[in-house]
């Protein structure tokens, strides 16, 4: 081929690149606005919301037999501040709460699973709408996936942990603190959660998903969960939530960013889908949210 032949073709290759970009970006929000999408991603935000005080709970106490009360509460409230633009006032006095005793234990660990499994069943029945498979989810295969992703969580926060020792072994070693900090507090927990997003976006649907289409929305997700969270922070500062809600104000923020969450995740699993083939429009529209009998 010619270097006039190549020069011709690189235009039209991209053109047909973003052709297909848009159309793959166009019937995802189709996707995403036809079954519900934002409903969907108010119920999974709901429960994120939820959740997210008995998890740092229960993960404290659970740490606190390794590291100590003091150490687990700090790992704790650290590693939650990588994701939520909340105030480390709020979150430290979350945990301030920690169980004393293991009956309080055992209520915030069953209040986990209960709250935080519930968030991804929420999100494992909009996925399968998305594709158009709700209705072949058995109750068993339910309860596996909200378990199993849960368990995914507990193991992708002890890999943080491991990490964060490394980087503070690596900071130990050098003077570079500003790349520490990037790697600490933007590297490493964007890496675990598009590990997270990546294996949802696989396993959830009750059919095949290519990997590599799951990669593109788990790397979509992540950056734009990252995004919404450098965002909401800024409003936060600003004191946008301050004038509304008054002393609820870091309440509403975290109530804010998991619907943000919930809509970003979902919409990327619509484009998942749409990457490997679905379309708006596709089956029978009155019996997509319906289980079969």
């Amino acid at each position: 081929m010619t270097a006039d032949s190549l020069t011709d073709a690189l235009p039209r290759t991209v053109a047909r690149q973003a052709r297909g970009a848009f159309h793959s970006v166009w019937d995802a929000t189709m996707l995403f606005v036809d079954d519900q999408g934002l409903s969907w991603a108010g119920a999974i935000g709901l429960y994120l919301f939820l959740s997210v005080p008995p998890f740092m709970v229960a993960v404290t106490w659970m740490a606190g037999a390794f590291v100590g009360n003091s150490g687990a509460e700090s790992f704790v409230v650290e590693q939650v501040s990588k994701y939520l633009p909340a105030e480390q006032k709020l979150l430290q006095g979350v945990v301030g709460s920690a169980p004393g005793n293991g009956a309080a234990a055992l209520a915030s660990v069953l209040l986990l699973l209960f709250s935080g499994s519930r968030a991804f069943a929420a999100m494992t029945s909009a996925v399968n709408v998305l594709w158009r498979r709700v209705d072949e989810l058995t109750f068993v295969r339910r309860q596996a996936l909200r378990i199993g992703m849960l368990m995914v969580t507990v193991v992708l926060l002890a890999l943080a942990a491991m990490g964060e020792a490394l980087v503070r072994a690596i900071a130990g070693a050098t003077t570079g603190g500003d790349g520490m900090w990037l790697l600490d507090w933007q590297i490493l927990p964007s890496v675990l959660l598009a590990t997270f997003l990546l294996i949802a976006y696989k396993l959830l649907p009750r059919e095949p998903v290519s990997w590599w289409h799951a990669a593109i929305g788990a790397i979509g997700a992540t950056v734009g969960i990252r995004l919404a969270q450098a965002g909401l922070g800024v409003l936060a500062q600003a004191g946008t939530f301050r004038t509304p809600y008054g002393d609820l104000a870091g309440v509403a923020l975290i109530a804010t960013w998991a619907l943000v969450v919930g809509v970003i995740v979902l919409w990327c699993a619509a484009l998942v889908a749409a990457l490997d083939g679905k379309r708006p429009g596709d089956g029978e529209r009155e019996t997509r949210f319906s289980r079969a009998e």
